[in-house]
């Protein structure tokens, strides 16, 4: 995000930049006066710039010509399928399913995936545009945390890392795989975003399906 310094530094070097160039042009430089209004200058548009980092960059106004990032904020139902396979019964293990929430700004992203048993958190992540300039793909590496009760018992805080493609515009999809440092890997799919942000499992177990999918 850029922050006031980073505003002021651009739009004095704009203008000493745009003084130089007319003074080597032989044109008259303007007074010190010029320079007065500076602080208001740089006030606006560190408020401009703000507004428009947390709001205004999602707006259909700006999408597609203005502003290529898509828009992923909303609560996700996720699917999980492991391709761990139980070495006593030579079985593959059902699918997980949870939710995935995401809160996103023009420069920043977090998103915490929920299942019955844990939850993880994004550690990294970049949204990188594909050899086709409509296309993107989410990657980002991983922190899980078991519920307490099953630590020490049948699951251990890991990392791990994924990438999916991200499909439609407006998204409506996402879909990849993941991979972790306990040796696991398996496929991710996250559809049927609905705009309502849930804290907990618990929370969006109860009322996703009220919500209306976007």
């Amino acid at each position: 995000m850029l922050t006031r310094l980073h505003i002021s530094s651009f739009i004095g070097l704009t203008i000493l930049v745009w003084l130089i160039a007319l003074w080597l042009q032989g044109m008259p430089v303007l007074s010190a006066d010029f320079v007065k209004p500076f602080s208001t200058v740089v006030g606006a548009i560190t408020i401009f710039v703000t507004v428009f980092n947390k709001y205004l960059w999602s707006w259909k106004g700006f999408r597609g010509w203005y502003v290529k990032r898509p828009d992923l904020r909303g609560t996700w139902k996720v699917e999980l399928k492991s391709s761990w396979v139980n070495p006593e019964t030579g079985t593959v293990v059902d699918p997980i399913y949870g939710y995935a929430v995401i809160r996103q700004s023009l420069t920043s992203l977090s998103c915490r995936l929920m299942t019955q048993e844990s939850r993880s958190v994004l550690v990294a992540h970049s949204i990188d545009q594909q050899e086709d300039e409509d296309l993107y793909k989410l990657v980002g590496v991983y922190r899980n945390e078991p519920n307490i009760e099953l630590q020490g018992v049948r699951s251990e805080i890991h990392h791990g890392s994924f990438a999916l493609d991200i499909h439609g515009n407006p998204v409506y999809e996402l879909k990849g795989h993941y991979w972790t440092d306990r040796g696991t890997k398996g496929g991710m799919k996250l559809s049927g975003k609905v705009s309502k942000l849930y804290d907990t499992y618990e929370q969006a177990e109860v009322n996703y399906s009220t919500q209306p999918s976007n």
